[in-house]
Protein backbone atom coordinates (compact mmCIF):
# COMPACT_ATOMS: atom_id res chain seq x y z
CA UNK A 1 0.00 0.00 0.00
CA UNK A 2 3.04 2.20 0.67
CA UNK A 3 2.60 5.95 0.47
CA UNK A 4 -0.39 5.95 -1.91
CA UNK A 5 -3.19 8.05 -0.55
CA UNK A 6 -6.80 8.51 -1.41
CA UNK A 7 -6.41 12.27 -1.02
CA UNK A 8 -4.46 12.33 -4.29
CA UNK A 9 -7.56 11.34 -6.23
CA UNK A 10 -8.59 14.99 -6.30
CA UNK A 11 -6.68 18.25 -6.70
CA UNK A 12 -6.06 20.20 -3.51
CA UNK A 13 -7.34 23.53 -2.28
CA UNK A 14 -9.82 24.44 -4.99
CA UNK A 15 -12.55 26.12 -3.01
CA UNK A 16 -14.67 26.96 -6.05
CA UNK A 17 -14.78 23.34 -7.14
CA UNK A 18 -15.55 22.35 -3.58
CA UNK A 19 -18.59 24.61 -3.56
CA UNK A 20 -19.77 23.25 -6.92
CA UNK A 21 -19.49 19.67 -5.71
CA UNK A 22 -21.32 20.54 -2.51
CA UNK A 23 -24.16 22.01 -4.51
CA UNK A 24 -24.36 19.06 -6.86
CA UNK A 25 -24.25 16.45 -4.13
CA UNK A 26 -26.59 18.12 -1.70
CA UNK A 27 -24.06 18.32 1.10
CA UNK A 28 -25.13 20.79 3.77
CA UNK A 29 -23.52 24.21 3.91
CA UNK A 30 -22.58 23.68 7.56
CA UNK A 31 -20.40 20.70 6.66
CA UNK A 32 -18.97 22.58 3.69
CA UNK A 33 -18.10 25.55 5.88
CA UNK A 34 -16.31 23.39 8.40
CA UNK A 35 -14.16 21.65 5.80
CA UNK A 36 -13.41 24.69 3.66
CA UNK A 37 -12.29 26.84 6.59
CA UNK A 38 -15.20 29.35 6.60
CA UNK A 39 -15.61 30.99 10.00
CA UNK A 40 -18.40 29.50 12.06
CA UNK A 41 -19.84 30.68 15.36
CA UNK A 42 -21.10 28.20 17.94
CA UNK A 43 -24.74 28.18 19.08
CA UNK A 44 -25.48 29.30 22.63
CA UNK A 45 -26.45 26.60 25.13
CA UNK A 46 -26.16 28.40 28.43
CA UNK A 47 -28.00 31.33 29.87
CA UNK A 48 -26.74 34.87 29.40
CA UNK A 49 -25.86 34.84 33.08
CA UNK A 50 -22.97 32.48 32.34
CA UNK A 51 -20.01 34.84 32.06
CA UNK A 52 -17.04 32.48 32.21
CA UNK A 53 -16.23 28.98 31.15
CA UNK A 54 -15.31 26.07 33.42
CA UNK A 55 -11.94 24.60 34.19
CA UNK A 56 -10.94 21.60 32.09
CA UNK A 57 -9.19 18.40 33.14
CA UNK A 58 -8.53 15.68 30.60
CA UNK A 59 -7.46 12.26 31.84
CA UNK A 60 -5.84 10.54 28.87
CA UNK A 61 -5.03 6.83 29.11
CA UNK A 62 -2.61 4.96 26.86
CA UNK A 63 -3.65 1.76 25.03
CA UNK A 64 -6.71 1.20 27.24
CA UNK A 65 -9.53 -0.74 25.57
CA UNK A 66 -13.27 -0.14 25.38
CA UNK A 67 -14.03 -3.11 27.63
CA UNK A 68 -11.47 -2.43 30.36
CA UNK A 69 -13.80 -1.03 33.06
CA UNK A 70 -16.79 -2.25 35.04
CA UNK A 71 -19.07 0.39 33.50
CA UNK A 72 -18.10 -0.93 30.06
CA UNK A 73 -18.88 -4.51 31.01
CA UNK A 74 -15.64 -6.02 32.28
CA UNK A 75 -16.65 -8.92 34.56
CA UNK A 76 -13.79 -8.85 37.08
CA UNK A 77 -12.00 -5.49 36.85
CA UNK A 78 -12.18 -3.66 40.17
CA UNK A 79 -14.08 -0.37 40.61
CA UNK A 80 -11.96 2.66 39.67
CA UNK A 81 -12.13 6.43 39.37
CA UNK A 82 -13.32 5.98 35.79
CA UNK A 83 -16.36 4.04 37.02
CA UNK A 84 -16.98 6.82 39.53
CA UNK A 85 -16.91 9.41 36.75
CA UNK A 86 -19.51 7.39 34.85
CA UNK A 87 -21.75 7.04 37.90
CA UNK A 88 -21.56 10.77 38.62
CA UNK A 89 -21.46 11.85 34.98
CA UNK A 90 -22.01 10.62 31.43
CA UNK A 91 -20.60 7.59 29.65
CA UNK A 92 -20.17 7.60 25.86
CA UNK A 93 -20.65 4.47 23.76
CA UNK A 94 -19.65 5.75 20.29
CA UNK A 95 -16.49 7.81 20.86
CA UNK A 96 -13.77 7.39 18.22
CA UNK A 97 -10.17 8.21 17.39
CA UNK A 98 -9.17 8.79 13.75
CA UNK A 99 -5.92 6.80 14.08
CA UNK A 100 -5.24 3.74 16.25
CA UNK A 101 -1.66 4.52 17.34
CA UNK A 102 -0.16 6.95 19.84
CA UNK A 103 1.41 9.98 18.12
CA UNK A 104 -1.30 10.77 15.54
CA UNK A 105 -4.14 10.06 17.98
CA UNK A 106 -2.70 12.59 20.43
CA UNK A 107 -2.25 15.17 17.70
CA UNK A 108 -5.94 14.79 16.84
CA UNK A 109 -6.97 15.42 20.45
CA UNK A 110 -4.89 18.56 20.80
CA UNK A 111 -5.67 20.15 17.41
CA UNK A 112 -9.17 19.00 16.44
CA UNK A 113 -7.74 18.10 13.02
CA UNK A 114 -7.01 14.88 11.20
CA UNK A 115 -3.32 14.16 11.87
CA UNK A 116 -2.64 13.89 8.14
CA UNK A 117 -3.11 17.68 7.96
CA UNK A 118 -0.23 18.19 10.40
CA UNK A 119 2.11 15.64 8.85
CA UNK A 120 1.76 13.21 11.76
CA UNK A 121 2.01 10.14 9.54
CA UNK A 122 4.83 8.08 8.11
CA UNK A 123 6.67 4.78 8.27
CA UNK A 124 6.10 3.25 11.67
CA UNK A 125 3.35 5.82 12.35
CA UNK A 126 4.85 7.09 15.63
CA UNK A 127 7.84 9.15 16.72
CA UNK A 128 10.75 7.00 17.83
CA UNK A 129 13.79 7.62 20.01
CA UNK A 130 15.93 10.20 18.18
CA UNK A 131 13.22 11.50 15.82
CA UNK A 132 13.82 15.03 14.54
CA UNK A 133 10.17 15.61 13.67
CA UNK A 134 7.30 16.62 15.91
CA UNK A 135 3.96 18.40 16.09
CA UNK A 136 4.48 21.49 13.88
CA UNK A 137 4.31 24.83 15.65
CA UNK A 138 1.90 26.05 12.99
CA UNK A 139 -0.75 23.80 14.57
CA UNK A 140 -2.99 25.40 17.21
CA UNK A 141 -3.46 23.24 20.30
CA UNK A 142 -6.22 23.37 22.91
CA UNK A 143 -3.75 25.08 25.26
CA UNK A 144 -3.01 27.80 22.71
CA UNK A 145 -6.69 28.32 21.85
CA UNK A 146 -7.59 28.70 25.54
CA UNK A 147 -4.74 31.10 26.20
CA UNK A 148 -6.71 33.71 24.23
CA UNK A 149 -9.52 33.24 26.76
CA UNK A 150 -7.23 33.85 29.74
CA UNK A 151 -6.71 30.19 30.68
CA UNK A 152 -3.55 28.76 32.17
CA UNK A 153 -2.60 25.32 30.88
CA UNK A 154 -0.58 22.49 32.37
CA UNK A 155 0.47 18.98 31.44
CA UNK A 156 2.00 15.96 33.10
CA UNK A 157 2.62 12.48 31.71
CA UNK A 158 3.07 11.15 28.21
CA UNK A 159 3.63 13.54 25.28
CA UNK A 160 4.95 11.50 22.29
CA UNK A 161 4.72 14.38 19.81
CA UNK A 162 8.42 15.04 19.38
CA UNK A 163 11.35 16.14 21.53
CA UNK A 164 14.40 17.65 19.84
CA UNK A 165 15.05 19.05 16.38
CA UNK A 166 18.67 20.26 16.18
CA UNK A 167 20.50 18.72 19.15
CA UNK A 168 19.73 16.54 22.14
CA UNK A 169 18.87 19.43 24.49
CA UNK A 170 16.92 21.96 22.38
CA UNK A 171 13.46 20.59 23.32
CA UNK A 172 12.06 22.19 20.17
CA UNK A 173 8.90 20.05 20.02
CA UNK A 174 8.07 19.88 23.73
CA UNK A 175 4.75 21.09 25.25
CA UNK A 176 6.08 24.47 26.39
CA UNK A 177 6.25 25.43 22.69
CA UNK A 178 2.61 24.43 22.16
CA UNK A 179 0.84 26.68 24.67
CA UNK A 180 1.39 24.83 27.95
CA UNK A 181 2.40 27.18 30.77
CA UNK A 182 3.26 24.51 33.34
CA UNK A 183 5.07 21.43 32.07
CA UNK A 184 5.86 19.11 34.93
CA UNK A 185 6.93 15.46 34.87
CA UNK A 186 6.54 14.25 31.31
CA UNK A 187 7.50 11.26 29.21
CA UNK A 188 8.48 13.01 25.98
CA UNK A 189 8.89 9.68 24.21
CA UNK A 190 6.98 6.74 25.70
CA UNK A 191 7.00 3.98 28.27
CA UNK A 192 8.06 0.76 26.55
CA UNK A 193 9.58 -2.68 26.94
CA UNK A 194 13.06 -1.36 27.64
CA UNK A 195 11.73 0.35 30.76
CA UNK A 196 11.10 -3.04 32.38
CA UNK A 197 14.74 -3.86 32.01
CA UNK A 198 14.84 -7.09 33.98
CA UNK A 199 12.56 -8.63 31.33
CA UNK A 200 13.78 -6.78 28.24
CA UNK A 201 16.30 -8.17 25.80
CA UNK A 202 16.45 -5.29 23.33
CA UNK A 203 20.13 -4.46 22.91
CA UNK A 204 21.11 -0.85 23.42
CA UNK A 205 17.61 0.34 24.29
CA UNK A 206 17.96 0.96 28.02
CA UNK A 207 18.64 4.65 27.42
CA UNK A 208 15.23 5.17 25.76
CA UNK A 209 13.39 5.38 29.10
CA UNK A 210 13.56 8.83 30.64
CA UNK A 211 11.55 11.57 32.29
CA UNK A 212 11.66 15.31 31.75
CA UNK A 213 10.60 18.23 33.88
CA UNK A 214 9.68 20.97 31.43
CA UNK A 215 12.55 20.77 28.90
CA UNK A 216 15.19 19.11 31.12
CA UNK A 217 15.86 15.41 31.51
CA UNK A 218 15.64 14.47 35.20
CA UNK A 219 15.50 10.66 35.36
CA UNK A 220 17.03 7.95 33.16
CA UNK A 221 15.93 5.19 33.26
CA UNK A 222 12.45 5.71 34.72
CA UNK A 223 11.60 4.56 38.22
CA UNK A 224 8.25 3.07 37.26
CA UNK A 225 7.24 2.39 40.85
CA UNK A 226 7.00 6.09 41.67
CA UNK A 227 5.84 7.38 38.29
CA UNK A 228 2.09 7.56 38.87
CA UNK A 229 2.58 9.30 42.22
CA UNK A 230 4.78 11.89 40.52
CA UNK A 231 2.05 12.60 37.95
CA UNK A 232 -0.60 12.83 40.68
CA UNK A 233 1.49 15.21 42.79
CA UNK A 234 2.07 17.44 39.74
CA UNK A 235 -1.65 17.57 39.05
CA UNK A 236 -2.69 18.29 42.63
CA UNK A 237 -0.08 21.06 42.90
CA UNK A 238 -1.21 22.72 39.68
CA UNK A 239 -4.91 22.63 40.59
CA UNK A 240 -4.24 23.95 44.09
CA UNK A 241 -2.07 26.77 42.76
CA UNK A 242 -4.68 27.82 40.21
CA UNK A 243 -7.94 27.09 41.98
CA UNK A 244 -8.95 30.74 41.63
CA UNK A 245 -7.95 30.91 37.94
CA UNK A 246 -9.43 29.30 34.86
CA UNK A 247 -7.27 26.38 33.83
CA UNK A 248 -6.86 23.49 31.41
CA UNK A 249 -4.89 20.47 32.56
CA UNK A 250 -3.88 17.35 30.65
CA UNK A 251 -3.05 14.39 32.89
CA UNK A 252 -1.64 11.93 30.37
CA UNK A 253 -1.12 8.49 31.86
CA UNK A 254 1.42 5.94 30.60
CA UNK A 255 -0.99 3.16 31.64
CA UNK A 256 -1.50 0.66 30.12
CA UNK A 257 1.16 0.90 27.43
CA UNK A 258 3.45 -2.09 27.38
CA UNK A 259 5.36 -3.08 29.36
CA UNK A 260 2.91 -3.05 32.24
CA UNK A 261 3.91 -1.63 35.62
CA UNK A 262 2.40 -0.67 38.95
CA UNK A 263 3.56 0.48 42.36
CA UNK A 264 4.02 -2.28 44.94
CA UNK A 265 0.90 -0.93 46.67
CA UNK A 266 -1.18 -2.14 43.72
CA UNK A 267 0.94 -5.03 42.45
CA UNK A 268 -0.75 -8.41 42.71
CA UNK A 269 -4.00 -6.94 44.04
CA UNK A 270 -6.26 -7.28 40.99
CA UNK A 271 -8.20 -10.43 40.16
CA UNK A 272 -7.31 -9.63 36.58
CA UNK A 273 -3.55 -9.80 37.07
CA UNK A 274 -0.89 -7.23 36.09
CA UNK A 275 -3.15 -5.44 33.60
CA UNK A 276 -5.80 -4.96 36.27
CA UNK A 277 -3.15 -3.72 38.71
CA UNK A 278 -2.14 -1.06 36.20
CA UNK A 279 -5.76 -0.03 35.61
CA UNK A 280 -6.33 0.19 39.36
CA UNK A 281 -3.33 2.46 39.93
CA UNK A 282 -4.47 4.82 37.17
CA UNK A 283 -8.04 4.75 38.53
CA UNK A 284 -6.77 5.56 42.02
CA UNK A 285 -4.97 8.66 40.73
CA UNK A 286 -8.09 9.83 38.88
CA UNK A 287 -10.17 9.41 42.02
CA UNK A 288 -7.64 11.42 44.02
CA UNK A 289 -7.89 14.31 41.55
CA UNK A 290 -11.69 14.27 41.64
CA UNK A 291 -11.64 14.28 45.44
CA UNK A 292 -9.28 17.25 45.40
CA UNK A 293 -11.56 19.22 43.10
CA UNK A 294 -14.42 18.55 45.52
CA UNK A 295 -12.27 19.50 48.51
CA UNK A 296 -11.36 22.83 46.91
CA UNK A 297 -15.00 23.50 46.09
CA UNK A 298 -14.37 23.85 42.36
CA UNK A 299 -15.89 20.56 41.18
CA UNK A 300 -19.03 22.34 39.93
CA UNK A 301 -16.78 24.64 37.89
CA UNK A 302 -14.72 21.86 36.34
CA UNK A 303 -15.45 19.77 33.27
CA UNK A 304 -13.45 16.54 33.31
CA UNK A 305 -13.14 14.02 30.52
CA UNK A 306 -11.58 10.57 30.60
CA UNK A 307 -10.68 8.73 27.42
CA UNK A 308 -8.09 6.45 25.90
CA UNK A 309 -5.96 7.40 22.91
CA UNK A 310 -7.03 4.25 20.99
CA UNK A 311 -7.82 0.58 21.57
CA UNK A 312 -5.85 -1.94 23.60
CA UNK A 313 -3.16 -4.16 22.16
CA UNK A 314 -3.59 -7.92 22.40
CA UNK A 315 -0.22 -9.12 23.59
CA UNK A 316 -1.07 -12.80 23.56
CA UNK A 317 0.77 -13.37 26.82
CA UNK A 318 -1.78 -13.05 29.60
CA UNK A 319 -1.54 -9.27 30.00
CA UNK A 320 -4.12 -8.27 27.41
CA UNK A 321 -6.43 -5.28 27.47
CA UNK A 322 -10.04 -5.77 26.46
CA UNK A 323 -11.68 -4.25 23.38
CA UNK A 324 -14.82 -6.32 23.86
CA UNK A 325 -17.31 -6.62 22.34
CA UNK A 326 -15.51 -5.37 19.24
CA UNK A 327 -13.23 -6.88 16.66
CA UNK A 328 -9.66 -5.65 16.28
CA UNK A 329 -7.06 -3.95 18.44
CA UNK A 330 -4.50 -1.16 18.48
CA UNK A 331 -2.99 -0.49 15.03
CA UNK A 332 -6.18 -1.60 13.25
CA UNK A 333 -9.21 0.41 12.17
CA UNK A 334 -11.69 -2.26 13.19
CA UNK A 335 -13.95 -1.02 15.98
CA UNK A 336 -11.66 -2.47 18.65
CA UNK A 337 -8.84 -0.24 17.48
CA UNK A 338 -10.72 3.03 17.13
CA UNK A 339 -13.75 2.99 19.47
CA UNK A 340 -12.83 4.33 22.89
CA UNK A 341 -14.00 4.27 26.48
CA UNK A 342 -14.88 7.91 27.25
CA UNK A 343 -16.61 9.46 30.27
CA UNK A 344 -17.45 13.08 31.12
CA UNK A 345 -17.90 14.52 34.63
CA UNK A 346 -19.23 17.91 35.69
CA UNK A 347 -21.24 17.92 38.94
CA UNK A 348 -24.40 20.00 38.74
CA UNK A 349 -24.30 20.24 34.95
CA UNK A 350 -24.04 16.70 33.58
CA UNK A 351 -26.85 14.33 34.49
CA UNK A 352 -25.45 11.62 36.81
CA UNK A 353 -25.28 8.02 35.63
CA UNK A 354 -26.30 8.98 32.10
CA UNK A 355 -25.30 7.47 28.76
CA UNK A 356 -24.82 9.03 25.35
CA UNK A 357 -25.04 7.01 22.14
CA UNK A 358 -24.09 9.97 19.94
CA UNK A 359 -21.28 9.34 17.46
CA UNK A 360 -18.36 11.50 18.58
CA UNK A 361 -14.65 11.82 17.91
CA UNK A 362 -11.52 12.99 19.68
CA UNK A 363 -11.49 15.65 16.94
CA UNK A 364 -14.51 17.16 18.70
CA UNK A 365 -12.71 17.91 21.96
CA UNK A 366 -11.05 21.17 20.90
CA UNK A 367 -14.21 22.83 19.52
CA UNK A 368 -16.17 21.64 22.56
CA UNK A 369 -13.67 23.11 25.01
CA UNK A 370 -13.48 26.36 23.05
CA UNK A 371 -17.27 26.72 23.09
CA UNK A 372 -17.48 26.05 26.81
CA UNK A 373 -14.72 28.59 27.44
CA UNK A 374 -16.47 31.29 25.44
CA UNK A 375 -19.87 30.72 23.88
CA UNK A 376 -19.35 33.65 21.50
CA UNK A 377 -15.96 32.44 20.27
CA UNK A 378 -15.55 31.78 16.58
CA UNK A 379 -13.44 29.01 15.11
CA UNK A 380 -10.43 30.41 13.31
CA UNK A 381 -10.22 30.27 9.54
CA UNK A 382 -8.09 27.10 9.60
CA UNK A 383 -9.89 23.83 8.95
CA UNK A 384 -11.22 22.19 12.11
CA UNK A 385 -12.50 18.66 11.51
CA UNK A 386 -14.29 18.27 14.82
CA UNK A 387 -17.55 19.77 15.98
CA UNK A 388 -18.69 20.80 19.44
CA UNK A 389 -20.63 18.25 21.48
CA UNK A 390 -21.74 20.67 24.20
CA UNK A 391 -25.35 19.81 23.43
CA UNK A 392 -24.57 16.12 24.03
CA UNK A 393 -22.93 16.89 27.37
CA UNK A 394 -25.85 18.81 28.83
CA UNK A 395 -28.86 17.10 27.30
CA UNK A 396 -30.88 14.65 29.34
CA UNK A 397 -30.50 10.97 28.64
CA UNK A 398 -33.04 9.81 26.10
CA UNK A 399 -33.10 13.11 24.23
CA UNK A 400 -33.07 12.34 20.49
CA UNK A 401 -29.60 12.64 18.94
CA UNK A 402 -28.68 14.90 16.08
CA UNK A 403 -28.91 12.55 13.08
CA UNK A 404 -26.62 14.61 10.85
CA UNK A 405 -24.80 12.58 8.20
CA UNK A 406 -21.33 13.35 9.45
CA UNK A 407 -18.78 10.73 8.42
CA UNK A 408 -15.77 9.92 10.58
CA UNK A 409 -12.67 8.86 8.69
CA UNK A 410 -9.97 6.50 9.92
CA UNK A 411 -6.38 6.51 8.72
CA UNK A 412 -3.28 4.38 8.70
CA UNK A 413 -0.42 6.76 7.89
CA UNK A 414 -1.85 9.04 5.17
CA UNK A 415 -4.19 6.41 3.74
CA UNK A 416 -7.89 6.61 4.49
CA UNK A 417 -8.65 3.01 5.40
CA UNK A 418 -12.18 3.11 6.84
CA UNK A 419 -15.15 5.32 7.70
CA UNK A 420 -18.04 5.41 10.16
CA UNK A 421 -21.12 6.74 8.34
CA UNK A 422 -24.58 6.77 9.90
CA UNK A 423 -24.87 3.33 11.51
CA UNK A 424 -22.41 1.69 9.16
CA UNK A 425 -18.69 0.97 9.11
CA UNK A 426 -17.02 0.86 5.70
CA UNK A 427 -13.53 -0.62 5.24
CA UNK A 428 -11.48 0.27 2.17
CA UNK A 429 -8.43 -1.45 3.65
CA UNK A 430 -8.26 -3.91 6.53
CA UNK A 431 -5.35 -4.99 8.69
CA UNK A 432 -4.28 -8.59 8.58
CA UNK A 433 -1.95 -8.08 11.54
CA UNK A 434 -3.08 -9.87 14.66
CA UNK A 435 -1.64 -11.06 17.93
CA UNK A 436 -3.38 -14.40 17.38
CA UNK A 437 -0.17 -15.86 16.00
CA UNK A 438 1.61 -15.03 19.24
CA UNK A 439 -1.15 -16.73 21.22
CA UNK A 440 -0.98 -19.86 19.07
CA UNK A 441 2.77 -20.10 19.55
CA UNK A 442 2.21 -20.21 23.29
CA UNK A 443 4.40 -17.35 24.44
CA UNK A 444 3.99 -17.32 28.19
CA UNK A 445 5.55 -14.00 29.11
CA UNK A 446 5.45 -10.43 27.85
CA UNK A 447 9.04 -9.68 26.86
CA UNK A 448 11.23 -9.06 23.87
CA UNK A 449 13.16 -12.26 24.47
CA UNK A 450 13.91 -13.23 20.87
CA UNK A 451 14.70 -11.40 17.62
CA UNK A 452 11.48 -12.86 16.19
CA UNK A 453 9.41 -11.27 18.97
CA UNK A 454 11.11 -7.93 18.36
CA UNK A 455 10.29 -8.10 14.63
CA UNK A 456 6.67 -9.02 15.36
CA UNK A 457 6.38 -6.19 17.86
CA UNK A 458 7.69 -3.62 15.37
CA UNK A 459 5.64 -5.05 12.48
CA UNK A 460 2.34 -4.36 14.22
CA UNK A 461 2.83 -0.63 13.57
CA UNK A 462 3.28 -1.03 9.82
CA UNK A 463 0.51 -0.05 7.42
CA UNK A 464 1.99 -2.53 4.94
CA UNK A 465 -0.13 -5.11 6.74
CA UNK A 466 -3.30 -3.49 5.40
CA UNK A 467 -5.03 -5.20 2.46
CA UNK A 468 -7.23 -3.34 -0.02
CA UNK A 469 -10.89 -4.38 -0.08
CA UNK A 470 -12.54 -4.10 -3.49
CA UNK A 471 -15.45 -3.75 -3.17
CA UNK A 472 -15.21 -2.16 0.29
CA UNK A 473 -16.46 -4.18 3.25
CA UNK A 474 -19.54 -2.71 4.89
CA UNK A 475 -21.06 -3.64 8.26
CA UNK A 476 -24.26 -2.51 9.96
CA UNK A 477 -23.08 -1.66 13.48
CA UNK A 478 -26.59 -1.72 14.89
CA UNK A 479 -26.98 -5.43 14.18
CA UNK A 480 -23.33 -6.50 13.88
CA UNK A 481 -21.07 -4.67 16.31
CA UNK A 482 -18.42 -7.36 15.88
CA UNK A 483 -18.06 -6.59 12.16
CA UNK A 484 -18.37 -10.21 11.14
CA UNK A 485 -21.11 -10.27 8.50
CA UNK A 486 -20.42 -7.93 5.59
CA UNK A 487 -23.38 -6.54 3.64
CA UNK A 488 -24.01 -7.68 0.08
CA UNK A 489 -22.25 -5.22 -2.29
CA UNK A 490 -24.97 -5.78 -4.87
CA UNK A 491 -27.80 -4.72 -2.58
CA UNK A 492 -29.49 -1.35 -3.05
CA UNK A 493 -28.85 -0.48 0.59
CA UNK A 494 -25.10 -1.06 0.20
CA UNK A 495 -24.96 1.00 -2.98
CA UNK A 496 -26.94 3.86 -1.41
CA UNK A 497 -24.63 4.10 1.62
CA UNK A 498 -21.48 3.87 -0.49
CA UNK A 499 -22.70 6.52 -2.95
CA UNK A 500 -23.67 8.96 -0.21
CA UNK A 501 -20.37 8.44 1.58
CA UNK A 502 -18.37 8.88 -1.63
CA UNK A 503 -19.70 12.42 -2.03
CA UNK A 504 -18.40 13.39 1.38
CA UNK A 505 -15.14 11.51 0.93
CA UNK A 506 -14.44 13.54 -2.20
CA UNK A 507 -14.95 16.80 -0.32
CA UNK A 508 -12.76 15.60 2.52
CA UNK A 509 -10.02 14.46 0.13
CA UNK A 510 -10.00 17.82 -1.63
CA UNK A 511 -9.48 19.60 1.69
CA UNK A 512 -6.30 17.66 2.49
CA UNK A 513 -3.27 19.66 1.48
CA UNK A 514 -0.14 17.62 1.00
CA UNK A 515 2.40 18.30 3.76
CA UNK A 516 5.76 16.85 4.70
CA UNK A 517 5.74 13.81 6.95
CA UNK A 518 7.07 14.70 10.39
CA UNK A 519 7.52 11.06 11.33
CA UNK A 520 9.65 10.33 8.26
CA UNK A 521 12.10 13.09 9.16
CA UNK A 522 15.59 11.81 10.05
CA UNK A 523 16.16 9.81 13.21
CA UNK A 524 19.57 10.76 14.57
CA UNK A 525 21.65 9.45 17.49
CA UNK A 526 22.70 13.03 18.23
CA UNK A 527 19.09 13.90 19.13
CA UNK A 528 18.70 11.23 21.80
CA UNK A 529 18.48 12.75 25.30
CA UNK A 530 21.22 11.64 27.66
CA UNK A 531 21.35 12.29 31.38
CA UNK A 532 24.92 12.68 32.67
CA UNK A 533 26.67 11.76 29.40
CA UNK A 534 28.17 9.51 28.31
CA UNK A 535 26.60 7.05 30.76
CA UNK A 536 23.01 8.30 30.18
CA UNK A 537 21.93 7.54 33.73
CA UNK A 538 20.55 9.66 36.56
CA UNK A 539 20.50 8.18 40.03
CA UNK A 540 17.33 8.20 42.07
CA UNK A 541 15.93 6.70 45.24
CA UNK A 542 14.09 3.40 44.81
Amino acid sequence: MGENKIAKQCPVGRTVLLIIIAGLTGVGIGCLAMWSGIRMSFPTYFSRETTSGPNFVIFLADDVGYGDFQVYGHPIQEWTGVDRMAKEGKRFTHFYTPVAVCSPSRAAILTGRYPVRAGIFGHGQVFVHGSSGGLPRREVTIAEALKEEGYLSGITGKWHLGINKYNNTDGYHLPSHHGFDAVKTILPFSQNWACRQHESYIPGMSDSCFLYENDKIIEQPINLGSLTSKLLNDTIHFITSHKDDRFFYLMSFPQTHEALFSNRRFRGMSKRGPYGDSINEMGWAINEVLDHLVKLGIDSKTFALFLSDHGAVRRGCGEDGSNRPFRGEKCTTWEGGVRLPAVSWWPGVIEPNSVSHDVLSTLDILPTVVQLANRQRRISSRIIDGKSFVDVIIKKEGTPSDAADRPLFFYCNNVLTAARFRNHKIHYYTSNQSSDSLVKEGHAKCSMDTPKRIREYIAQYSCENFVKQDPPLMFNLESDIEEHVALNPKSQHYQKILTDLKKQMDIHAMSIEEVESEINKPTLPTLKPCCDPPVCMCNYEE
